[in-house]
């Protein structure tokens, strides 16, 4: 995999903690396609992103909400879309379709090396995608429970399973709320259930309990 394409490289560090920030830098800088790198919290990812328009951000999730990446990984930079590794504990971090479809390139934990990093950052820009062995089977695993959806409709399923209303999927993908409700009512016809509590128990591989 070549990196030639982004030889000057922006790397944008999101992290709450300035120590670990610190230490992202340090692990990053040594790369020489990467050029320039600018930090942000995590708060403030939507802002850093417009300001800086980085092609990579490391997104540091050991302060953030436990919780589907999707609902942060909606940033663009100007008309380009912006690639993201994640970097924390297995255990906190939620990798799903719907992440990797919104710009999830990657996840590091938080025990990875700097030749891990180097790996990761080199296969995210240069378009692929750097996930650890048991992520990327349950990933494929889930794609193949569903395979009549398509991949838009999987993203509204993975969201609605997470409780999501319509207004939140919308603003989640990017996509108006009417759109969002055809989505649902082709989900609901292909998944051959009447509800949206349903195709949640079908998501998660459960059925509902006999009336």
């Amino acid at each position: 995999m070549s990196t030639q394409r982004h030889a000057h490289a922006h790397v944008l560090v999101a992290d709450d903690s300035p120590t670990r920030t610190l230490g992202l830098i340090q692990i990053v800088q040594r790369f020489s396609y990467v050029k320039t790198i600018s930090t942000c919290t995590f708060d403030g990812l939507a802002e850093a992103v417009d300001r800086a328009a980085p092609d990579l951000v490391l997104l540091s999730t050991a302060d953030s909400p436990e919780e589907d990446l999707t609902t942060v990984l909606r940033p663009r930079a100007g008309g380009h879309v912006v690639r993201f590794i994640s970097v924390g504990h297995p255990a906190r971090t939620r990798i799903t379709p719907s992440s990797v479809t919104a710009g999830l390139h990657g996840f590091l934990p938080d025990t990875a090396t700097p030749e891990d990093f180097n790996r990761a950052l080199s296969a995210a820009l240069a378009g692929f995608t750097y996930f650890p062995r048991d992520m990327t089977e349950e990933l494929t695993e889930y794609r193949r429970r569903f395979p009549q959806l398509t991949p838009r409709e999987q993203q509204v399923l993975d969201l609605l399973s997470d409780g999501m209303s319509n207004h939140r999927i919308a603003s989640s993908m990017g996509i108006k709320e009417a759109t969002v409700k055809m989505y649902v009512t082709h989900v609901l016809a292909k998944l051959e259930v009447e509800s949206r509590l349903q195709a949640c128990l079908k998501a998660r591989g459960l059925t509902a309990a006999a009336a």
